[in-house]
C-alpha cells in the first residue's frame, strides 16, 4: 500500500483491521530450446529463447510458541536484558519466539496472526510495517486485536540504561502479562 494512501484507508475504515497483501516476486528465468529440422541437414541451427516466470512463494511464519518477540538485531547484552524482562513476567527464552527482522521480512507472517497462533507480540525497536502489518502502535501501550496483544517498545539496546523507558516497559508489560 503506498505511503500516501495509508492516511484516507484510515479514515475510510476507521474502526476495521486492514491487512495490506504484498505484491508477489517474479523470477525470470532464460531457456534455450534448440531445434533442428530433420528432412533436410541444414548448416545453421535456430535457437528460440523462452522466458519462464516463476513466482516465488514467500515462506510462511509458523511460530513455535504463543509469545513472539521480535528484534531488529540482538547482541549477548541484549538477550542477558531480555532474558532480566522474560523472568519479571514468569517467562523464560525458552517459552517465547525470538525473531530477528531479516529473518521474517522474508516471511509471511499473516498466516500466523489470522490462525490466532500467536497470543502476544511484542516488538523492540520494530516498527510492524517493516513486516508489512499496518497496525499503528503507540510505545508502551498495549493494543488487543483479535485476541493477539501487541506491545512496541523501544530497541533492547536503548533500554540497557533508560531507567524511564524500562519503567513504562514493566508498566505495559504488568497490563499485558500479569
Amino acid at each position: 500500500m503506498p505511503e500516501n494512501n495509508t492516511i484516507l484507508f484510515q479514515q475510510l475504515f476507521a474502526g476495521e483491521q486492514l491487512y495490506v497483501i504484498p505484491e508477489k516476486k517474479v523470477l525470470n528465468e532464460e531457456v534455450s530450446i534448440e531445434k533442428k529440422q530433420i528432412v533436410a541437414p541444414i548448416a545453421e541451427q535456430v535457437v528460440a529463447t523462452i522466458k519462464v516466470e516463476k513466482v516465488q512463494e514467500p515462506l510462511h511464519f509458523v511460530p513455535n510458541h504463543r509469545v513472539v518477540i521480535l528484534v531488529d538485531d540482538c547482541s549477548d547484552a541484549d538477550q542477558a536484558l531480555l532474558g532480566k524482562i522474560l523472568t519479571a513476567v514468569k517467562l523464560n527464552l525458552n517459552q517465547v519466539d525470538l525473531v530477528r527482522l531479516a529473518d521474517l521480512s522474508q516471511m509471511n507472517a499473516r498466516t500466523a496472526f489470522s490462525q490466532n497462533l500467536i497470543s502476544h507480540f511484542i516488538t523492540f525497536g520494530v516498527a510492524l510495517q517493516k513486516i508489512k502489518l499496518e497496525i499503528p502502535l503507540n510505545p508502551y501501550q498495549t493494543k488487543e486485536i483479535k485476541n493477539i496483544r501487541f506491545l512496541f517498545s523501544d530497541a533492547l539496546s536503548e533500554l540497557q540504561n533508560d531507567v524511564e523507558k524500562k519503567k513504562a516497559l514493566w508498566k505495559a508489560l504488568q497490563e499485558m502479562f500479569l
